[in-house]
C-alpha cells in the first residue's frame, strides 16, 4: 500500500487573537519540541527582506507584533491526502507559550530572517531560586500553589495523599535554593510521577498511556532507529530507610515494572536480557531519607520502572502527525522483532510551506536519572554522610570506650568497625563517661568522609525510645525549664531552672532504689530520704535542721525558736568514752567514768566511788513522808544547833 501523506496548514494566535494571513504567508518554519522532561520551545522563522540601499522596502514589518513575554499559540490542522478539504481534517493545538528571544539572521542574499523563540509556560518555573518551608500539604497542595503563584493552569493534577504523599508525621518540607522547577521535579520523582505542560497546561500525575497510535514502516514512518541495551538492566530494586517512629528498618523491594507506561517489543523485557549474564543484579538505594513504606515502595518502582525504559531507546521520523506528543503510547508495526509499543517521551514538529514532519524518540522514564534527582551533585557514598547507627557491642577490647553499630539503612547483618564515642570533656582521666546501651539508636559519623574511621556523634529518640521527661514537663512558653538524665536501670539527675507547680528550681537526685537527695533553691533547703524514709532536711529559709527516722524518733533544732528538741519513741541513750557535759546558764551537769556532778548557784551534789557528797550555798532540805537515815559504821550529824521534832 502506498503512504499515506499529510497535508498540514499552520495557523497562529499572538495574545488569543489570530494573525493576519500576510504573516502566514511570510512564516518560512515552524518547529515544535516537546518533552516529558523539558520546557516546550517553539522556534518561528518569519521571511525579512533587507535592502538597506532602498528606501521603498519595509523591514521588521513584525516589529509590532512579536513582543517578549506575548503569548503564541500554534495551531497545526492536517489532513490526509484522501481528503480534499481541511474542514474534514483534524486541528489541533501544538503548543502554548511565551515569547523569550527575538534573533535576527543577516545573509549575503540581503535577507534578514527573524526568528522567534520561545517556550511554553512552564519556563517560568525556571525563573529565580527560593528557600521557602511547606507544612502540613501534601504534594499535590505544594503543587498548585506553586503554579498558582505563576500563573499556569492546572492539567492532571494526581492525589498524592498525607502530608507530602506519605503520611509523614513532621509534615515539613524546604525548598532549598531550588527554581521551583527543580523542587517540583524533585517532588514528582519521590512519587515516580511525570511533571510536564501540554496544551498550556501542567500536568503532575502517575505515568499513563494515552491513546495509542498504531504507525506502520514505509507507510507513517520512514526513518527508525533502535538501541537495545542490557548495560542498566537489574533484577530487582531495593529501597531502604530508617522509620524514627518505630525504630525498624524501612525495606521496599521491586521485582518487575508497571507495564502500561514501559515499551515493549518482541526483543523481550531487560530483566530477561539481564539473566543471560548468569547473575540476579540488584540495585539498592539507602542514601535517601525515608518516611514510611508508602514512599520507599513508590521509589522503588519508580527507579525500577526508569531502569527498565533504558532497556530500548529509539528515535523515528514520520509523516506530520499533530497527535504524535510525548506522554503517549505508539503502537509501531511491519518492523519484524521491533515491532511493538514504545512510550513517548520527546517529539519535535517541523513544518514549512511545503513540508510537515514529525520526529519522536523513546527515552524511557528518565530525565538524567532519578538519582541525579534525589540527590544533590555530587553523589556521596553513604560514609560521606551521616548515618543511622543502632549499638550492637559495647564491650571495647581496647578498653577506650568504643561500640560497633549496624547501619539499617545499609544492611542488618553486617556491623561497623568500633566506633569512637564523643563524650564531654573528654581527655586524660577525665570527661563525661557515658556508653550507649546496646540497641540504642545514635547518629554516626565518618573521619574524611571513610566509613572504616566511624564516630558516634551522639544518641537519638524516636517513636519507641521517647525521652526521659515529656516536654510538657520540660518547656515553659519557649524556655527549657528542666535537663534530665536517666541510665538505663532509673537512676535520674534533674536540673530544674524554673518553678512549675510542684517542681521547684534545684537539682534532684533520685536512685533506682528510691534514695533522694534534693537540692531545692527556690525553697532554700536540702532534703535527703531514704528508701525506708529515713529523713535529714536541712532549711536555710526557716532556719531549721531536722532528722528524723522512719519509726518516729525525733531531732529538731530550731534557730528562730532558739531550741533542740529531741524526741524518742522508746528511750534516748547518750554514750561517751570520757565525760559528757550538760550546762544550762550556770547549772551545769557532769558525767566521768567515776563519777557525776551536778552544780547550780554554789550547790553541789557529787556522786563518786567515795561516796555523795552534797553542799548547799544556803539551806538544804531533805523531805520526804518516811526518811530513813542509816550508816553501816556510825552515823554523823554536826551543827552549832541541832533541832529535832
Amino acid at each position: 500500500m502506498p503512504a499515506v501523506t499529510y497535508i498540514a496548514q499552520a495557523t497562529l494566535k499572538i495574545d488569543g487573537k489570530p494573525v493576519t494571513q500576510k504573516l502566514l504567508e511570510d512564516v518560512l518554519q515552524i518547529v515544535v519540541e516537546e518533552s516529558l522532561h523539558l520546557p516546550g520551545m517553539f522556534t518561528l522563522t518569519l521571511r525579512n527582506d533587507y535592502f538597506p540601499a532602498r528606501t521603498e522596502e519595509n523591514p521588521w514589518l513584525y516589529d509590532d507584533t512579536f513582543k517578549f513575554g506575548k503569548s503564541i499559540e500554534i495551531v497545526l490542522i492536517s489532513s490526509p491526502t484522501e481528503a480534499n478539504e481541511f474542514d474534514m481534517g483534524n486541528e489541533v493545538s501544538l503548543l502554548k507559550g511565551e515569547i523569550t528571544a527575538i534573533e535576527a539572521h543577516f545573509t549575503p542574499e540581503s535577507q534578514a530572517p527573524i526568528i522567534i523563540r520561545g517556550y511554553d509556560i512552564s519556563h517560568r518555573l525556571h525563573r529565580g531560586r527560593y528557600n521557602r518551608s511547606f507544612q502540613n500539604q501534601t504534594d499535590t497542595d505544594v503543587v498548585k500553589k506553586i503554579i498558582g503563584e505563576v500563573g499556569i493552569t492546572a492539567g492532571t493534577i494526581d492525589d498524592t495523599g498525607g502530608p507530602y504523599g506519605f503520611g509523614d508525621p513532621v509534615g515539613y518540607i524546604f525548598q532549598e535554593n531550588q527554581t521551583n522547577m527543580e523542587f517540583l521535579r524533585e517532588r514528582a520523582s519521590r512519587h515516580g510521577f511525570e511533571l510536564f505542560v501540554q496544551d498550556g497546561k501542567l500536568n503532575f500525575r502517575k505515568p499513563s498511556a494515552k491513546t495509542s497510535l498504531d504507525l506502520k514502516w514505509l507507510r507513517e514512518i520512514n526513518s527508525f532507529k533502535v538501541r537495545v541495551s542490557s548495560a542498566e538492566q537489574v533484577d530487582s530494586v531495593e529501597v531502604r530507610g530508617w522509620n524514627y517512629q518505630s525504630k525498624q528498618a524501612i525495606v521496599s523491594t521491586k521485582i518487575s515494572q508497571t507495564q502500561d507506561v514501559i515499551t515493549s517489543t518482541d526483543r523481550g523485557k531487560g530483566k530477561t536480557a539481564s539473566a543471560e549474564f548468569k547473575d540476579s543484579p540488584k540495585m539498592i538505594v539507602a542514601n535517601q531519607p525515608i518516611s514510611n513504606s508508602q514512599e520507599s515502595d513508590a521509589i522503588a518502582q519508580a527507579l525500577y520502572n526508569e531502569l527498565s525504559g533504558e532497556f530500548v531507546q529509539a528515535d523515528a521520523r514520520a509523516i506530520g502527525n499533530p497527535e504524535l506528543r510525548p506522554g503517549k503510547t505508539v503502537r509501531l508495526n511491519d518492523l519484524g522483532k521491533y515491532s511493538g509499543k514504545y512510550y513517548v517521551t520527546e517529539t519535535r514538529h517541523i513544518w514549512t510551506q511545503k513540508t510537515y514532519v514529525t520526529e519522536f524518540g523513546v527515552r524511557g522514564l528518565r530525565d538524567n536519572d532519578l538519582f541525579a534527582m534525589l540527590s544533590p551533585q555530587p553523589r556521596l557514598q553513604p560514609g560521606q554522610t551521616l548515618l543511622v547507627g543502632i549499638v550492637t557491642n559495647n564491650k571495647d577490647p581496647k578498653k577506650w570506650s568504643r561500640v560497633r553499630v549496624k547501619f539499617p539503612t545499609l544492611t542488618e547483618e553486617h556491623e561497623s568497625d568500633w566506633a569512637r564515642v564523643v563524650a564531654i570533656g573528654a581527655g586524660a582521666n577525665r570527661g563525661f563517661d557515658c556508653l550507649p546501651e546496646v540497641n540504642d539508636e545514635v547518629l554516626v559519623g565518618f573521619e574524611h568522609g571513610d566509613i572504616h574511621r566511624p564516630f558516634v556523634i551522639g544518641g537519638v529518640w524516636n517513636g519507641k525510645d521517647a525521652p526521659p521527661t515529656n516536654v510538657d514537663r520540660s518547656v515553659v512558653d519557649g524556655k527549657v525549664r528542666l535537663r534530665t538524665f536517666k541510665t538505663r536501670t532509673g537512676h535520674i539527675l534533674q536540673f530544674v531552672e524554673e518553678d512549675k507547680e510542684a517542681s521547684k528550681k534545684g537539682v534532684y537526685l533520685d536512685t533506682v532504689y528510691g534514695h533522694k537527695l534534693y537540692c531545692n533553691d527556690s525553697e532554700k533547703k536540702i532534703e535527703l530520704k531514704t528508701s525506708a524514709n529515713h529523713q535529714i532536711v536541712l532549711d536555710d529559709q526557716n532556719k531549721k535542721i531536722q532528722i528524723q527516722t522512719t519509726s518516729g524518733h525525733l531531732c529538731n533544732l530550731d534557730d528562730p525558736a532558739r531550741k533542740i528538741t529531741l524526741s524518742s519513741i522508746g528511750e534516748i541513750e547518750i554514750t561517751a568514752p570520757q565525760k559528757i557535759t550538760l550546762k544550762v546558764g550556770g547549772s551545769t551537769i557532769e558525767m566521768t567514768m567515776a563519777s557525776i556532778t551536778l552544780k547550780t548557784g554554789g550547790n553541789t551534789i557529787e556522786l563518786g566511788p567515795a561516796g555523795i557528797n552534797a553542799s548547799a550555798a544556803a539551806m538544804m532540805t531533805v523531805k520526804g513522808a518516811s526518811t530513813t537515815v542509816k550508816g553501816d559504821a556510825n552515823v554523823t550529824v554536826s551543827a552549832p544547833i541541832i533541832m529535832m521534832n
